[in-house]
């Protein structure tokens, strides 16, 4: 039975700083001036983790190391390795100073550039000196951003399926057309998905909230949906919009955050939304500010007038 099917590791971490040094050095010599280490105790423990991992990981060549395109590969996973633990140095620092009293907060762009700010600025008048660390998103992130505690609450248009994680739906929002202002359709007050059966539309190629919102809409007017450009994010669709590279049809938080007179959004005869959810650790505390934050984000969503702030431009759609 090899290392790995007993379930050791096959490099230990002395190893792997080994490793990095070399890839950042680019020589041996300068890996051991970087760990204050003798090079030929380097150069054993090199030829050692290449026996051991059964591949190359330096091409030698007149003294000098290339990586091979194994060990840039593997360099990219090191270096993911080191950014946790430089913010677990972070953390230890923190509570040898006392403990961390920041309030952390996560969500994708949608929300976070544009119902997050207005919370926030019910929350800086209740709690003046509250200190925020404030993150945008991507969805593969969320579930670890809670589970390890690295923001306390996360907003997002999905709910998170982990036993450990307690993710409630609490909003919605309607899905809103976008052309630009030099469109034939720019002038319409409302329109049927229909009319963008032969544009060339602006779509999300993954099972996302946004791309099943999209999918509904065509469904209902009974027409087929044919992509010519994929994103993964609504703000791109606007931006491509805003270009005109094609129409798109985003969520009513995408909307809010338009601020070009190019881009032109229109309320859509079907009807399709897309659900918030706010999510947070099953056995995570609860601190004072983060209880008042899940108040007002509930409270924003049962309040027309609190989450018609924002949206002055595009007050049709309200």
């Amino acid at each position: 039975m090899d290392e790995a099917s007993e379930g050791r590791s096959l490099l230990s971490f002395r190893q792997i700083e080994i490793f990095r040094a070399i890839m950042i050095a680019k020589s041996v010599n300068g890996a051991g001036r970087m760990l204050n280490c003798a090079q030929p105790g380097l150069s054993r423990a090199l030829k050692h983790m290449e026996s051991k991992l059964g591949f190359t990981l330096f091409h030698r060549s007149s003294g000098k190391l290339a990586p091979t395109q194994e060990a840039m590969r593997l360099f990219e996973e090191v270096q993911l390795l080191y950014k946790d633990v430089e913010r677990v140095d972070q953390t230890v620092r923190q509570l040898a100073a006392g403990g961390d009293d920041i309030f952390r907060l996560g969500a994708p762009p949608s929300l976070g550039h544009s119902i997050v700010p207005v919370i926030l600025r019910q929350l800086r008048k209740q709690f003046k000196d509250f200190n925020l660390h404030f993150d945008i998103l991507p969805r593969e992130q969320v579930t670890d951003y809670i589970l390890f505690q690295r923001g306390e609450y996360a907003l997002t248009v999905y709910g998170v399926n982990h036993p450990n994680i307690l993710s409630e739906p609490i909003g919605k929002g309607r899905m809103v057309g976008a052309v630009h202002a030099g469109h034939p359709l720019a002038s319409s007050k409302k329109i049927s998905v229909k009319a963008f059966a032969k544009e060339h539309v602006i779509s999300f190629l993954h099972d996302t909230a946004h791309a099943r919102a999209v999918r509904d809409l065509f469904n209902q007017a009974g027409v087929e949906l044919h992509i010519s450009t994929f994103v993964s994010f609504a703000e791109t669709a606007t931006a491509l919009v805003e270009q005109e590279l094609g129409i798109a049809i985003v969520d009513e938080f995408t909307a809010m955050q338009v601020r070009s007179p190019n881009v032109r959004l229109i309320s859509l005869v079907e009807e399709a939304f897309i659900p918030v959810y706010i999510n947070h650790g099953r056995f995570s505390p609860r601190s004072v500010v983060g209880d008042a934050f899940e108040a007002a984000a509930r409270r924003m969503f049962f309040d027309t007038k609190v989450r018609s702030v924002p949206r002055t431009k595009v007050a049709d759609l309200v």
